[in-house]
């Protein structure tokens, strides 16, 4: 890994003290509400480090990333379409068929990442 700056131990001490999934301008607000002074390619540059290094986990969004804990146990992710709302779920029978779809196909997996979209229970109700 990269050595390990005292911008980026700012970073990850931020990211791991809150079960929030962060995007790198809300880290470089937050560190700046904090007094403490980070350009955003600092935070950009920082957070790619720490991923890289397993400290951070990251999950895809169509305009960005956003960095959570890596301690966490796994878990998927369902994304609200309207509000931007996170919500992290496990569920054991979809664990065993995507086990059971890359067996059926002699993948080997190292990983894997589920993301569904669509609105939270707040916006449908807010619709009817």
């Amino acid at each position: 890994m990269a050595k390990l700056t005292q911008q980026r131990q700012s970073i990850l001490d931020l990211i791991n003290a809150s079960n929030r999934h962060w995007d790198a301008d809300e880290v470089a607000r937050a560190l700046s509400d904090a007094g403490q002074s980070v350009g955003i390619a600092t935070v950009y540059r920082g957070l790619a480090a720490l991923e890289e290094a397993g400290l951070l986990d990251s999950i895809r969004m169509a305009d960005k990333k956003r960095y959570e804990r890596a301690d966490k146990a796994h878990h998927d992710h369902m994304i609200c379409t309207e509000c931007g709302h996170i919500e992290e779920f496990t569920h054991e029978t979809i664990e065993v068929l995507q086990l059971a779809a890359a067996k059926e196909r002699g993948f080997e997996l190292s990983g894997h990442q589920l993301t569904l979209f669509g609105r939270c229970k707040k916006c449908s109700q807010e619709r009817v």
